[in-house]
């Protein structure tokens, strides 16, 4: 059943209508996988309570008559979603004419929705025009002040408050409902390798053990739920997002290269090996997809409990639940990452040849001849791929550019770095979350500076800083945005494992493993290489048929008489040169 409501877009003229007529926005925020998001707009079937709350002819005529009705996909624009969303999906938000919140929550019921719009109506009526006279200069940018980037206390109040609530019978963070916090468990991998403390990685191996083979984890068709409503890991929510595989594959991953350097590891690492390969199975399977010379993943498979109860016979037998099969940068971007990093670990080198194409898609359709990176792409009928209006934010920008470092495409990421530097870059260091917009409505006029988004930028730049010539200033930006929050992320707790991770990388110079030889030669260097754990590393092959290598190898003082060779380097120093295969 289709909601009744008159929903209108985020855009200018639905806010000059709620100026023009005096009436209040109501502002939905909701997500196509978003289960909770289809019970306001059409009820639960066979649910007494949860009847619907916006196919109500009631509520939804009061709604079109007395407030002007804006939905907003979280999915199309973060940039509206951080700046309103009231703690989950769906969010409900009443605004001002020019974007003030007045009220806002999540879920409400029809009985709890049509006292709340009565509530505000009349609130909007004694006091509108006061909030319109009083309304606050909103055109600034978040304040910000750099401190000192002290990246061991950062890593260590970060994995101290990890394992404050760490749950030691079923692990995990908290004893209520439980999300996957993958970068949670990459930085208790880190502490285990710089401390040798066999307890980081022994809560790491539980937590993802329980993740992979309890409810949380699809065990008929592969893939994560989105996470679980018990502290035990065996009821899900049960949408799969895109996302969230592309940045749990890599942790499994990296857990399995520590495992097996562990001499009882080999049973446990065994078991996450089958995990990824079974969570790339329902990938490659159910959300890929690969036409008309395009080659992506879906963003997100709807929440469908009945059917995910099911077995697998009975599952063919019924309708999938909705894919969403619109093509998000940033997360195809992550995904392409995750990808390389999986084949290396469990060699397999079509994971990786996947990768290559996932990639090329993603320079072909999403990456604009400015540098900015297109947040998504919709396809029409006809195969044709339809652009998103959102360019060039943060999270978009650092994702791909990441993953063209990952593919050796670092020169092709130059542009996408210019663009961050020239539409993004704060005064006082740090990137915004989005370009400069002279017509920014609401909230979206205040520009932030979001810790985790300025961290992934942060990975980015740090990165290219070793592998583009030519790239002055890159790596001293990375920490100078990563300054920006040396006292903020404390508020984060255990949720800091993005930024904790990219400051300790910062702090230091990089492992570099570098091969010479031609493409054939250099491969199995590259894949022993892989096998090893490491958190800060670059990796680099240098072919001395190739002009452009060849410079580099002579500035460098390379010798290559004897082909293929490698060389382990810190900084400007490297160790004698290395001429057999596994030997580091």
């Amino acid at each position: 059943m289709k909601t009744l409501v008159n929903w209108r877009e985020w855009d200018e003229s639905a806010f000059l209508d709620a100026r023009a007529q005096g009436k209040p926005i109501l502002m939905g925020i909701s997500a196509v996988w978003c289960h909770w998001c289809h019970v306001m707009d059409r009820g639960e079937a066979g649910h007494p309570v949860h009847t619907g709350v916006y196919n109500n002819p009631e509520i939804a005529a009061l709604i079109n008559a007395r407030f002007i009705p804006i939905r907003v996909d979280n999915d199309l624009r973060p940039d509206i979603n951080a700046r309103y969303n009231q703690g989950g999906w769906p969010t409900t938000c009443f605004l001002t004419p020019d974007g003030q919140v007045i009220y806002g929550g999540t879920y409400f019921s029809p009985g709890q929705m049509r006292s709340l719009l009565a509530q505000i109506e009349q609130y909007w009526r004694a006091n509108g025009g006061k909030l319109m006279a009083e309304a606050p200069d909103l055109d600034v940018s978040e304040p910000a002040q750099a401190g000192a980037l002290d990246a061991e206390q950062i890593l260590s109040d970060t994995v101290n408050a990890i394992a404050r609530g760490f749950d030691t019978k079923y692990g995990g963070l908290g004893d209520s409902q439980k999300f996957p916090m993958a970068e949670a468990w990459e930085a208790l991998l880190l502490a285990h390798h710089q401390t040798d403390e066999r307890k980081w990685l022994d809560m790491t191996v539980q937590t993802l053990i329980a993740m992979g083979t309890r409810g949380m984890y699809d065990n008929t068709a592969g893939g994560w739920f989105r996470y679980s409503t018990t502290p035990d890991w065996s009821v899900p929510h049960f949408e799969k997002m895109l996302e969230d595989h592309a940045r749990l594959l890599p942790v499994y991953a990296h857990a399995i290269q520590l495992l097996r350097a562990q001499p009882d590891g080999a049973a446990q690492a065994e078991t996450l090996a089958k995990v990824v390969t079974s969570a790339v199975g329902y990938l490659t399977e159910t959300l890929l997809r690969d036409e008309a010379g395009f080659t992506w993943f879906a963003g997100s498979q709807d929440a469908d409990e009945a059917y995910y109860l099911l077995s697998r016979d009975e599952r063919a037998a019924r309708e999938a639940p909705f894919i969403d099969w619109r093509l998000y940068a940033e997360w195809n971007a992550l995904m392409v990452t995750a990808l390389f990093t999986a084949a290396a670990v469990l060699d397999r080198p079509d994971w990786a040849t996947l990768a290559r194409r996932v990639l090329a898609t993603l320079e072909q359709l999403c990456v604009n001849a400015d540098g900015s990176v297109t947040r998504s792409i919709a396809f029409d009928a006809a195969g044709a791929p339809q652009p998103a209006t959102l360019r060039g934010s943060l999270g978009d920008q650092s994702a791909v550019i990441r993953a063209m470092l990952e593919a050796g495409r670092a020169e092709a990421a130059r542009p996408l770095i210019e663009f961050a530097r020239r539409a993004l870059a704060a005064e006082g260091g740090g990137f915004h979350d989005a370009p400069a917009d002279p017509g920014a409505l609401g909230l979206l006029k205040v520009r932030l500076r979001p810790i985790f988004e300025n961290a992934a930028m942060a990975e980015a730049l740090l990165r290219a800083a070793h592998l583009l010539t030519d790239a002055a200033g890159l790596a001293e930006e990375a920490r100078a945005a990563l300054a920006l929050q040396a006292e903020g992320y404390k508020r984060y707790r255990d949720h800091a494992g993005p930024y904790a991770l990219v400051a300790w990388r910062a702090s230091r110079e990089p492992e570099e493993y570098v091969v010479l030889g031609s493409p054939e030669q250099t491969a199995p260097f590259l894949r022993a290489a892989s096998q090893r754990y490491h958190p800060w590393r670059i990796l680099r092959a240098l072919d001395p048929a190739n002009p452009k290598d060849l410079t580099l190898i002579n500035a460098r003082g390379f010798p290559h008489d004897r082909l293929p060779v490698a060389f382990v380097c810190l900084g400007t120093v490297c160790g004698a040169p290395v001429f057999e295969v596994g030997v580091v």
